[in-house]
């Protein structure tokens, strides 16, 4: 969900706008931008709480908020077995629009195993390798010895530099690449 110019030409906007009015576009636009400005960046939890706080911030009464929520599970822009199962807010259009938004770099920096709607194999197509955790006991960050001679140490693995403020200190992650 792109909030740019053409936002309000969505016709689901229109649709969101005709039923809630201004009031109800306000909303739409808080939800997203907390989505984004998360600590996760693709998803955020949501309770009755955050119903309370979004109808404070856009002015609406709750039952209306909760009537959005509902119209934006139909028109598919939230997920809604994710909202119902997991408490979280969070769609596939949400998540490749993050990363389109905060770019590879800033997106490579996630997890990408809770509330991923993006296949692995598109997550690498787009140049973000998640971490393998289960397979490797080395904590994330911790430095890995490179062999030069034979740069794939581990068959079906790949190490991935991390930055550093010190760029003589070599930082890497192992990654599972799809076979």
């Amino acid at each position: 969900m792109k909030v740019d110019s053409k936002f309000f030409e969505q016709r689901w906007v229109r649709a969101i706008q005709a039923e809630f009015g201004a009031q109800g576009v306000l909303a739409v636009i808080r939800l997203l931008c907390g989505i984004y400005d998360s600590a996760e960046g693709y998803w955020r939890d949501w309770s009755a709480m955050d119903e309370a706080v979004l109808a404070g911030e856009a002015g609406m009464p709750v039952d209306d908020v909760c009537r959005l929520i509902e119209r934006l599970e139909e028109y598919h822009i939230i997920n809604s077995d994710k909202l119902r199962r997991d408490h979280v807010i969070t769609s596939r259009a949400i998540q490749l629009e993050y990363i389109r938004q905060a770019g590879v770099a800033r997106a490579r920096r996630l997890d990408w195993k809770s509330h991923s709607m993006i296949p692995l194999e598109e997550l690498l197509e787009l140049g973000i390798a998640p971490a393998i955790v289960e397979e490797f006991d080395e904590e994330y960050g911790v430095t890995l010895p490179i062999n030069r001679r034979a740069p794939y140490l581990y068959p079906g693995f790949r190490q991935i530099r991390l930055r550093h403020r010190d760029p003589r200190l070599h930082l890497y992650r192992v990654v599972r690449v799809p076979t």
